[in-house]
């Protein structure tokens, strides 16, 4: 049965992956990249010389259906991103769900289990993480609000992650979320009586937030690596004075 491999690659450091990876790289027909200017380098680090093909986010129809035929035709294919697990805040999810949707008796779809920026922010975080919510990136613009408003209403820390464009933006979004959130529910506990205002179900509905526990991970495993941990605003501050701060990929947790 061919095998379409979703293989995780390094987040940055190229001696974060596994000798299965490698192994598995090297023995498919062909592998399928959100880039392949990117998967190329780290190809030629490992001396692996199977033949690429480019599959992203604007990838139509018509190349899934060439995809699809590869596999129908007996090719075993590894799936890789830029960085990290494919299908994760990732465009490889749609070919994934094409492949078991068209072909789940035909085709065997095999994770190849690695590196995340998910998982390696939230194990340095300090931050208590048997439970969490993943958000991936915020909208640009349409929903964007009420995606961040939902960050706010989760009881469980959540992890987003924020390109070096939006960062100062993101968080700026998140203070103001925060405190309009705080201002319109110090109006609604000052409208109930002192009573209700000590009911459970009341309490539950009208808690204000508390941004104290932030972490910041800015180029994880690379080669200036910089974790940000505190409140929002003192993190706010250290990436505004640094403008080197203000460089690379994040991943950003909201303790609760």
């Amino acid at each position: 049965m061919p095998t379409l491999y979703i293989v995780a690659t390094p987040i940055g450091n190229l001696e974060d992956i596994s000798l299965r990876a490698l192994r598995i790289l090297g023995e498919v027909d062909f592998i399928l990249c959100e880039d392949t200017r990117v998967t190329k380098k780290l190809l030629e680090h490992y001396k692996i010389k199977t033949p690429t093909i480019s599959f992203h986010e604007h990838s139509d129809e018509k190349k899934i259906g060439e995809i699809l035929e590869l596999l129908a035709g007996g090719k075993n294919l590894a799936l890789v991103t830029d960085a990290g697990t494919p299908g994760v805040s990732d465009p490889g999810g749609k070919l994934i769900e094409k492949v078991i949707e068209k072909m789940s008796d035909e085709v065997k779809v095999e994770s190849i289990p690695g590196p995340s920026a998910v998982t390696a922010a939230l194990s340095i975080s300090g931050i208590p993480t048997d439970k969490f919510i993943f958000m991936g990136f915020p909208p640009h613009k349409k929903g964007r609000q009420t995606f961040i408003y939902k960050i706010l209403e989760n009881e469980l820390p959540v992890v987003v992650y924020e390109s070096k464009h939006r960062i100062l933006k993101f968080l700026e979004e998140l203070k103001k979320a925060a405190a309009d959130w705080n201002k319109e529910v110090e109006k609604k506990l000052n409208e109930l009586s002192p009573r209700k205002q000590h009911k459970k179900t009341d309490a539950k509905k009208l808690k204000k937030v508390d941004l104290t526990s932030i972490v910041v991970c800015r180029e994880l495993s690379k080669m200036h690596e910089t974790v940000y941990r505190g409140s929002l605003e003192s993190i706010m501050e250290k990436i505004k004075n640094d403008t080197n701060a203000q460089k690379g990929e994040f991943v950003i947790i909201i303790g609760k």
